[in-house]
């Protein structure tokens, strides 16, 4: 896909050089993605090598000594009726403060209106994702007119050392097995529909939500159940902690801790070092009972949206 619009070399800073991206830059683009990590924590942000795959518009700047700063991307697609063009976008710890963010950002919207108006869409709208949100990065967007849709603390674990926190009496854990996946969606309806953002999910959608990942681990996929009736799950994956739910009457027992400090006892008899979950920054309770179970926060991931 052609560059709609020109970098506005202009309002650049001096020093720099622009260019289109392509696929031979994959291995700058995922040092420039750790580097940016080390500092802002979070996670590595490596969908680029995705957007380049399909030919996205993407531009970069580099020093003069070759070696690339930022980049931004933008991906469009199409859905009933509905046109979204997604930004990604990265600039090195190094050289910030240059006003090098600004010039990506306006020249991604500039490409993202672009593509939206060039569909049939009856809406339209620009999407970011971050990976490794900063204070000045969240300025930046809503300079821009982006209004945050979700955020989560991202949380980790070092398993050196486990919590104790011992299952609520009358509790029996159940692993992961095709037979119960019905049960496991009953616990996870149960938990979260009065949550704010319920998906509301078929029992098809989640259930394959959860296992369909490569990193889907079944012996660490836990349902709670009391008299035989589901009452809180742990859903795992390699390294992580997916997702915990507690149904509303069994909340303030002690179940999803003990819930959590199962799944960190058998990753830690595994051989894993650590764990890793993410949490809504809208569920301070959940952040304070992961801290209290040894989890330290680590950095944040945010998606930001902007009506057409």
């Amino acid at each position: 896909m052609a560059l709609l619009h020109r970098f506005p070399l202009s309002s650049a800073p001096p020093g720099i050089v622009w260019r289109a991206l392509n696929t031979d830059d994959t291995a700058a683009l995922e040092t420039l993605g750790r580097s940016c990590q080390a500092t802002d924590g979070g996670f590595l942000l490596l969908p680029i090598a995705s957007y380049l795959a399909d030919a996205a518009p993407a531009i970069g700047a580099f020093g003069t000594n070759g070696e690339l700063l930022a980049y931004t991307a933008v991906r469009l697609t199409e859905a009933s009726g509905e046109a979204l063009a997604a930004i990604i976008g990265q600039v090195h710890p190094t050289a910030r403060g240059r006003g090098i963010g600004r010039c990506l950002m306006d020249w991604s919207v500039a490409q993202g209106q672009a593509l939206v108006a060039g569909t049939s869409a009856s809406q339209g709208a620009l999407r970011i994702s971050t990976e490794g949100l900063t204070p000045a990065a969240a300025r930046l967007y809503a300079r821009f007119g982006f209004v945050q849709q979700f955020a989560e603390d991202i949380m980790r674990h070092d398993l050196a050392v486990l919590p104790h926190a011992p299952l609520p009496v009358g509790i029996e854990l159940l692993p992961w097995a095709a037979e119960r996946a019905g049960a496991f969606f009953a616990a996870y309806t149960d938990s979260f529909r009065t949550r704010p953002g319920f998906s509301g999910w078929s029992a098809e959608q989640w259930i394959s939500w959860a296992i369909d990942d490569d990193d889907f681990r079944p012996d660490w996929t836990l349902l709670a159940v009391h008299d035989g009736t589901p009452v809180g799950f742990i859903l795992g994956g390699e390294g992580w902690v997916v997702q915990v739910g507690v149904v509303p009457e069994w909340r303030g027992r002690g179940l999803g801790t003990a819930l959590v400090a199962e799944v960190l006892r058998r990753a830690q008899a595994g051989g894993a070092q650590a764990i890793m979950l993410d949490v809504n920054v809208n569920n301070p309770g959940a952040a304070r009972v992961y801290a209290r179970l040894g989890f330290a926060a680590t950095g944040q991931r945010a998606r930001y949206l902007r009506a057409l």
